[in-house]
């Protein structure tokens, strides 16, 4: 096991660093959207195309 582990140390590091960084999004994310934020393009709504179609209308009033 040991040996396995040295032999692959940098992949095992890389695959970790990768790891806490999608984490650290996730966790992003859900702050954002528990602090009433959107998760989406973060532009605001009042020039996206689909402006009416993803909200109600007084979510959309920014």
């Amino acid at each position: 096991m040991l040996q396995w582990l040295s032999n692959n140390l940098a992949t095992v590091i890389i695959c970790a660093l990768l790891a806490a960084v999608v984490v650290g999004i996730i966790v992003g994310m859900v702050r954002k959207k528990k602090n009433g934020g959107s998760v989406g393009c973060g532009c605001g709504c009042s020039g996206c195309a689909m402006n009416g179609s993803c909200h109600s209308h007084s979510e959309n009033e920014d």
